[in-house]
């Protein structure tokens, strides 16, 4: 598979996020940070993931329409 690399301004991407879909902006995020890292999750992180699900089933995330 060929890669290609392409410059953005950094606007036209935060534009182009800010537009998607809540479901599929979490899809991209969880592919370019989690599906990135192959490496099994350590002990803190577990903890760390369940504190934030926890903040998010709670309301005390922000949201990204709250996000600059």
């Amino acid at each position: 598979m060929e890669v290609k690399t392409v410059s953005l301004p950094e606007d036209a991407i935060i534009g182009m996020l800010k537009a998607l879909p809540e479901d599929v902006l979490a899809n991209i995020f969880w592919k370019a940070m989690i599906d990135y890292d192959p490496s099994p999750i350590s002990d803190d992180e577990q903890k760390l993931v369940l504190k934030a699900t926890s903040e998010y089933e709670n309301g005390e995330t922000l949201s990204w329409e709250d996000i600059r």
